[in-house]
Formats: C-alpha cells, sequence, structure tokens
C-alpha cells in the first residue's frame, strides 16, 4: 500500500486491479453493441467488419490483461473473471445476434442447402464458442488449483 494523506485513497496494483473489473466489464458491453450495431449496419453478414471489431476487442482484451494481469493474479480469481467476462461478452454478443436474426426469420444468418446457418454465423455463433470454451475450462481448472490466486499474494 501506498501512503495516504486525508485526500488520497490508498491505491495499490491489487486495488487497482480489482477496481478495473467494472469499468472493463463496462468496456466491452459498449464495444459490443458497437460492433454488432456495425454488423447489422452491413446486412448483418459476417464479413470483416465483424473479424475487424472481434479483432479489435481481442486486442483490447490482451492490452488490459498485459497491464492489469499482474495484479489481477492477486484478486482472488481476477483473471479467471476477466477471461469469463471477455468469454462471455463476446461469445454471448454472436449468439444473442444470432438468435434474433433466427427469431426474425432473417435471410443474412439462413445457410444453403447444406447447412442450417450461414456459414459466417455457424463460426461466429458456434465455432468461437465452442473453440474457446476449453481454454476458459483449463483456466478454471488451474484457477482453482491455485486456489483463486494465479500468482503470489505478497
Amino acid at each position: 500500500m501506498t501512503s495516504t494523506t486525508a485526500s488520497t485513497v490508498p491505491t495499490s496494483g491489487l486495488t487497482r486491479a480489482h477496481a478495473s473489473l467494472l469499468p472493463y466489464l463496462l468496456w466491452l458491453l459498449v464495444s459490443g453493441a458497437v460492433l454488432h450495431t456495425a454488423i447489422t449496419l452491413t446486412g448483418n453478414r459476417i464479413g470483416w467488419t465483424a473479424a475487424i471489431g472481434t479483432g479489435i476487442i481481442g486486442l483490447a482484451y490482451a492490452a488490459y490483461s498485459i497491464r492489469m494481469g499482474h495484479g489481477l493474479s492477486r484478486v482472488r480469481y481476477g483473471r479467471l473473471v476477466a477471461h469469463a467476462l471477455t468469454y462471455v461478452a463476446v461469445v454471448g454478443g454472436y449468439l444473442l445476434h444470432a438468435y434474433v436474426l433466427l427469431a426474425l426469420g432473417s435471410p443474412a444468418i439462413v445457410g444453403d442447402g447444406n447447412r442450417a446457418l450461414d456459414a459466417g454465423w455457424m463460426g461466429a455463433a458456434l465455432a468461437m464458442g465452442g473453440l474457446w470454451a476449453p481454454g476458459l475450462l483449463i483456466h478454471g481448472f488451474g484457477a482453482i488449483m491455485d486456489r483463486g490466486f494465479e500468482g503470489t499474494r505478497a
């Protein structure tokens, strides 16, 4: 902890990391809304707009992990929470978008005669979540084995 005066709040890497989770979640929600608005404006097709937007979110997660990772590793399940929030925001956003398109009977999501879903939507809604999930489960297992701390608690 740093020394404090009456006008300042004690800040440490641990405190900053814990406090960063809510703004990170809000950023994920806003960036996801922008991404899915952009996808909607391009005819609800999964293409470059979706790839670039998802890539930007991925790079932001990597930057957040690098910047806050040490502090989050000292917050019980902190890194796992950040990973899970990112998974749910990204994969959940694509799934919700797909559900809305399916409910509306949108031709943007209907596949050709060989598959029920458009190939782009199949990748975004099914493959991304299915391929990411084992990594998240392995991360969860590791965090449990470390009793929620993925770094020293010094």
